[in-house]
């Protein structure tokens, strides 16, 4: 703007000097047109007007005239010019001025949308460092739980509805490859096709030659005295050409499988959950709780075998003590698969109170201040299991089930 408004001034002041130049040339031009009008006044001859002095006058006449004319032009012209680039300036000024002020209001926009987009960002950032600090409060199993039904993917377990559509069968042209279709139309085109089917025929009637069925006969009884050998170096070669050396082990089985049937497996969840669990189970389990116990994840083989002992200390009178005082970190101890289905061993140790009263509250073993350290094995199971809807319906889910519980020992802790 400054630089156009340095032109528009430079202009007019170029205006200025023309004007001034056609107005000293006017009046320069009107004196020596007053001298001429005297000089012709006076007298002289006819032939005095065709002198070389009076020619010289008159031309410097029409010169004079000329030149105030021109610069007469040449002001208007300069004036135009002034005035019109004048125009333009304010235009291009007004223009400028537009674009600079949609520039500024899209500046403003794409602060306010940056804004809006950090703002939004640190919010996230802000939400899932909340959401991890609430997950560090819980208890590690129920975070796992959550962690898990939480994730990409995750479907809750429920009934699913039968399909009812069409049961049609449509069938679908397989669509040739580029070699397939490359190889039809040169066989097409040369026969080659049919040379090929002409070798292979004559190849079946091959296996119809008494020579033929003779070395079927041999390479059979060759195959038959090498399976039934003796030999130790056979039996080695034999392991090595089965794959005995390089077959895949039970864990490696059950791992396997255990993908399969759950994809998103975790480990380090799956034993927060089962720890988180422990508790419950013991404890319904020591208080004598069956409807507690079934409503924990024990399968029904270990629901009878509990209930035996349970029934066991109820029909002597007896009551133990169901504290738990500490529960040490779980052990992975193997994975391995039984009827099919993927089992997961654990150890872990827990602080009880050895304690053991009658009905009258007597204590018949133990004592009050007999803390023990029983270490257990358990065995996780996972198998279908059927539940029932809130509607009624029922469906099965696969779930980890307690399949057995081994006390392995116990240890009096020194107090």
């Amino acid at each position: 703007m400054s630089a156009l408004r340095h032109l528009a001034r430079r202009c007019a002041s170029s205006l200025n000097a023309a004007r001034g130049l056609a107005t000293k040339t006017s009046r320069k031009g009107s004196g020596k047109t007053a001298a001429k009008a005297a000089a012709s006044a006076s007298p002289s001859s006819d032939d005095d007007s065709g002198s070389p002095d009076h020619r010289e006058a008159a031309a410097g006449t029409v010169e004079d005239g000329t030149i105030g004319a021109e610069a007469d032009k040449a002001a208007r012209a300069a004036k135009e010019a002034a005035e019109s680039f004048t125009r333009w300036a304010k235009g291009a000024g007004a223009k400028l001025g537009d674009g600079a002020a949609k520039a500024a209001g899209g500046a403003k926009s794409f602060s306010e949308t940056a804004d809006k987009r950090s703002g939004g960002l640190m919010t996230t950032i802000v939400n899932a460092f909340k959401e991890e600090y609430r997950l560090a409060m819980m208890d590690p199993g129920d975070a796992a739980m959550e962690r898990r039904k939480s994730a990409p993917g995750y479907v809750a377990p429920g009934p699913v509805d039968p399909y009812e559509g069409t049961t049609a069968v449509a069938i679908a042209q397989k669509k040739k490859s580029r070699f397939q279709a490359a190889w039809e139309t040169v066989s097409e085109k040369t026969g080659l096709g049919a040379h090929v089917t002409s070798v292979f025929s004559k190849l079946e009637g091959l296996k119809q030659t008494p020579a033929y069925k003779k070395g079927e006969e041999m390479l059979e009884d060759a195959r038959e005295r090498w399976e039934t050998s003796d030999n130790p170096m056979v039996h080695r070669i034999q392991d090595i050409t089965e794959g005995a050396f390089f077959a895949e082990t039970e864990q490696a089985e059950a791992y396997r499988v255990l993908q399969q049937r759950v994809p998103d497996f975790n480990m380090n969840g799956f034993i927060a959950e089962v720890r988180r669990d422990v508790p419950k189970v013991l404890g319904a389990y020591l208080k004598g709780d069956v409807e507690a116990l079934e409503r924990c994840a024990v399968s029904k083989e270990m629901l009878e075998r509990m209930g035996g002992q349970m029934k066991l200390w109820q029909h002597e009178g007896q009551f133990v003590d169901p504290r738990i005082l500490h529960l040490s970190e779980m052990e992975l101890v193997e994975v391995r698969t039984l009827d099919n289905a993927p089992m997961i061993v654990l150890q872990f140790s827990c602080q009880q109170i050895n304690c053991v009263r009658n009905k009258d509250g007597e204590i018949v073993e133990g004592a009050e201040d007999d803390i023990q350290s029983v270490h257990y094995l358990w065995a996780m199971q996972l198998e279908d299991v059927e539940y029932t809807h809130s509607d009624g319906r029922k469906y099965t889910a696969p779930t980890w089930q307690l399949r057995e519980m081994v006390l392995r020992g116990m240890m009096a802790v020194a107090a």
